[in-house]
Order: C-alpha cells, then sequence, then structure tokens
C-alpha cells in the first residue's frame, strides 16, 4: 500500500537536510524516522463513533497456560489427573475458578471466560499458538498474514498522533520474534519498548524505553538548533503543500515525543501513586500491566502486554538458574512443586521452565485483579477490550516428571470491558478439561471479535500489494456471547 506519493520532488521529507534532521532526533522505529511513522499512522480512517471499544489492550502470558489450574478448575476429575488446587466459588452464583486465582475470583462479575477455545495447529507448539492468537490466522499461513494490531492499525489509524497506534509491552520471546506485517507495510509492526528478546526487566530502575533516547551528543540544545533548522526548511514551496504542512504536524508530534513531559510520563512509572504500584505489584508482571494501562490511557489504539519474566526476579536462592531461564508457563516439569521446577532441565542445570504455577499464579493474579479494577475506577473500561490469552493449554494427564505438556484442544481466556457481559462463563470441557463440549471457538474467531468490537467489518477485505484482496481472518465468526 502506497500511501506516500510517488514523486520524489512532491514529498517534502525528500530534502536530504530535514530528512537528515528527523533521522537524529527520532526513534528510528521499524527501520523508519518515527516522523514519517506517525504522519503514516494518521492517513487511515478513524474508529466509528458507535463502536463498542476504541482500543484494544491484550495481555498475552507466555507458556500455556493450565486451563484447570487458572478458568476452569476440574474438581471433579480422576483423581490422578486433578489439580491438588480446589476450586473456588467467584463473584458470580455458581461459577468457580481455581483457588490460585483468589482476587480475580471476587471480580469475575466484570469478566467474559472463554473454556472452549481451541488451538488448530496439528500439533501444539509455542509458535503455532502465538502466531494463530498474534494474527489471527492459522499457523501454516501466519508468517505472511499481518498481526491484527497492525490491521486494526491500518484500517482505522490511530487517535493518539504522539504515539504509534501500535505498541509491545515490552516485547520478548515468542512474540516478539513471531510478529509480521505480512503483507501490510513495514511500519505497521508494533513498537517494541523493549530491546532484549529476553529476561528485559520492566522493574529495573534503569530500565527506560531506549529508542527515546536521543542519539549520542545530540542534546536539549542541540535539539532546539536543530528544530530552528526545519523551520527554515520548511519555508520551501513544496513543505507549504497541504501534504507537506500533514508532514510537518507530525515531524512536530515525533519531537514532542522525545522532549514532552506528558508523552514521557506514559512510560514512566513513578508518576503513578505508590498505593497504585504496590496494587500491581513492583515486579516485572506488574509493571508490564501498569505500563500497559497508561498507554491506553495514553490513547494507544491497539497495546500487547507481553510477559515472560527474566530470572533477576527472584531474589531467592535455588529459584530458577542462570542459563536459559524464561519463567513463563511452560510447566513440562513440576508444575505444582513449590519451588524450581524438576526434571531433565534441572538435572542438567538449564531449567528452561522456571518457577511452576502456584509460585507465579500469585504475581498474575495481583496483577490482573489490579489491571481491571484500576481500568473500572478511571472510566477505561467503557471503550476498551480487554483480552486475557495464551497460545495453549496443558495436558489432561501429568506426565512422569510431574509436569503438564501442550494441548491445544481445549484452553481457556478471558475478555473485559467495551459491552462484554460481566460474569458470562462462555462454553464447556470435559471432566478432565482435555476437550471441548460446548461452543467451540478458535483464534480465528478470536480475531473476529476484536475487529467486530471496534466497528470494523470483518467481512470486508483487505488488498495485496499484487491487488488481491482477502478477507481479515479465515473463515472465522465473532463470538457471539460477547455481544450480548
Amino acid at each position: 500500500m502506497n500511501i506516500l506519493p510517488a514523486t520524489p520532488a512532491q514529498h517534502p521529507f525528500a530534502d536530504p537536510d530535514r530528512r537528515r534532521f528527523l533521522k537524529s532526533v527520532s526513534a528510528g522505529a521499524m527501520g523508519i524516522g518515527l516522523a514519517d511513522l506517525l504522519a503514516l499512522e494518521a492517513v487511515a480512517k478513524k474508529v466509528k463513533t458507535d463502536a463498542p471499544a476504541k482500543q484494544v489492550l491484550v495481555v498475552y502470558e507466555e507458556g500455556g497456560i493450565s486451563q484447570m489450574d487458572s478458568w476452569d478448575p476440574k474438581p471433579d476429575a480422576p483423581l490422578h489427573l486433578r489439580s491438588p488446587f480446589k476450586s473456588i466459588p467467584t463473584s458470580v452464583p455458581g461459577t468457580h475458578f481455581s483457588a490460585l486465582m483468589p482476587r480475580t475470583a471476587r471480580l469475575a462479575h466484570k469478566l467474559s471466560v472463554v473454556r472452549s477455545m481451541t488451538n488448530t495447529t496439528a500439533s501444539p507448539s509455542h509458535p503455532g499458538g502465538c502466531q494463530e492468537f498474534l494474527k489471527g490466522c492459522a499457523f501454516n499461513d501466519a508468517e505472511a498474514w499481518p498481526d491484527i494490531g497492525s490491521i486494526v492499525t491500518e484500517l482505522i489509524g490511530s487517535d493518539c498522533p504522539q504515539l504509534p497506534g501500535y505498541i509491545f509491552c515490552p516485547g520478548a520471546n515468542m512474540p516478539n520474534a513471531k510478529t509480521t506485517t505480512g503483507f501490510l507495510p513495514a511500519h505497521r509492526a508494533p513498537w517494541k519498548l523493549g530491546t532484549k528478546s529476553l529476561g528485559e526487566n520492566v522493574a529495573a530502575p534503569d530500565w527506560k524505553v531506549h529508542s527515546l533516547e536521543p542519539v549520542d551528543g545530540l542534546s536539549a540544545e542541540r535539539l532546539d538548533e536543530r528544530s530552528r533548522l526545519l523551520d527554515k526548511l520548511d519555508r520551501s514551496h513544496s513543505a507549504q503543500t497541504a501534504f507537506g504542512q500533514l508532514l510537518r504536524k507530525y515531524g512536530e508530534n515525533a519531537l514532542e515525543l522525545l522532549l514532552s513531559p506528558q508523552v514521557q510520563a506514559a512510560f514512566d512509572l513513578t508518576t503513578e501513586k505508590q498505593r497504585t504500584r504496590d496494587r500491581y505489584g513492583r515486579d516485572h508482571r506488574g509493571c508490564c500491566y501498569l505500563m500497559g494501562r497508561k498507554l491506553i490511557e495514553a490513547g494507544v489504539r491497539f497495546v500487547t502486554v507481553t510477559v515472560i519474566q527474566p530470572p533477576d526476579l527472584v531474589g531467592r536462592p535455588n529459584y530458577g538458574k542462570p542459563n536459559g531461564v524464561f519463567l513463563n508457563w511452560d510447566h513440562h516439569e513440576g508444575i505444582y512443586t513449590n519451588g524450581p521446577c524438576g526434571g531433565p532441565q534441572g538435572m542438567n542445570n538449564q531449567e528452561r521452565y522456571g518457577l511452576p504455577h502456584p509460585v507465579m499464579m500469585p504475581s498474575l493474579d495481583r496483577s490482573l485483579s489490579a489491571l481491571i479494577e484500576d481500568m473500572d475506577e478511571r472510566g477505561l473500561l467503557d471503550e476498551t477490550l480487554v483480552c486475557f490469552i495464551t497460545e495453549m493449554g496443558r495436558t489432561p494427564t501429568i506426565n512422569e516428571w510431574g509436569g503438564r505438556d501442550h494441548w491445544g484442544r481445549a484452553m481457556s481466556i478471558a475478555f473485559a470491558g467495551s459491552g462484554c457481559p460481566g460474569g458470562a462463563v462462555i462454553g464447556a470441557t470435559t471432566r478432565d478439561a482435555g476437550d471441548v463440549t460446548d461452543r467451540l471457538y478458535t483464534p480465528m474467531d478470536y480475531a473476529e471479535t476484536i475487529y467486530r468490537k471496534l466497528g470494523i467489518n470483518s467481512h470486508q477485505a483487505l488488498q495485496k500489494p499484487n491487488a488481491v484482496a482477502v478477507n481479515l481472518t479465515e473463515g472465522g465468526n465473532p463470538i457471539r456471547e460477547l455481544f450480548a
């Protein structure tokens, strides 16, 4: 899709001095100048005013959370299969969550839980499940398909010109590797706040959005001097055209992103009240969730919070190893132990699967419940669709190492806000949580739900560069119970 004029002389950024200036003060996100990015972002249409949602916040917990130990407890499962953690009543009569989620259980009346999700991959895998949920497209075709967030910003743009419309917070590991813009332009990729593929600790005192740092040697005084130079360059004939004025506006927005205290505050957790920080938690997960809320509050259209905890969060002896610790939910070993997961990885000093569910779940329960409460109190849930996802479930059986393996035939996800009915439990699974028995849904249906909530006609087509029209998803349908 060519949005910029094809003739260089018509493009105000064609002036080499002007372009050099913008490159020197912009983040260079996705390989293009941030001013260019923001200008292109705003060319798309705005969201319909009568749409249920104006924004989307996706919380993606990597590794595959056990459905039995979260949203779909099975106290009547055979003894050798069931979780040692009981089910507990929630704020919705008749609905139970795992005892590992007591704070979230008290907010069940604000949530819609889908217990009948399934992956379409023949063999459940992290790349397959991740790509299907990132894109709403079958795994086999996902590499060439744009992210849902990329499609959203391509079709309806963003109401926050100071920031990119699609942001990863911070962006790590599997989603960091599997995100693609497919056949859409490169500027539709998510802007990643982090710089490391693994182990990014947003809770570290010195953590910052490095792409917002001016290049070496560019002080505030020099930046101001170059801004005055830009004013001179903008007196050219080409810069006075309507398109030139548009690009000038978004060049100023790029400068505002770098210099504005208000914009910088969106990335500064210290501006939050101490009790808010404590409620979310001051660990990596809590800081990621809180940053997600701040970006939604700043007006970003599509925010994806990606959580994979770095090993230095633990701070306790014998918890995790320095070589390859992911601290995600991929608990093939020791899923219920009260310490590091055991098994071959631990024996080889490569404890890849980190800490087990009962050690990690209190952190998730605290941060997720804080996010829902906080967004509700601030009025953000009215027009924000919050999606809580993980790429797969876990097996009904417990393996020889005391863990649960990959399972795509049944899993749970949850929604809140933008008209999703509070207290809803959608779908059902077998006694062992292994198979869907009622209202089976797929990641394609999940994607269609997001589009419909944003007022996007999911039956419309996207046009590839070769002029071939393609649907937004492969035969998906919105989850109808979320529109009751």
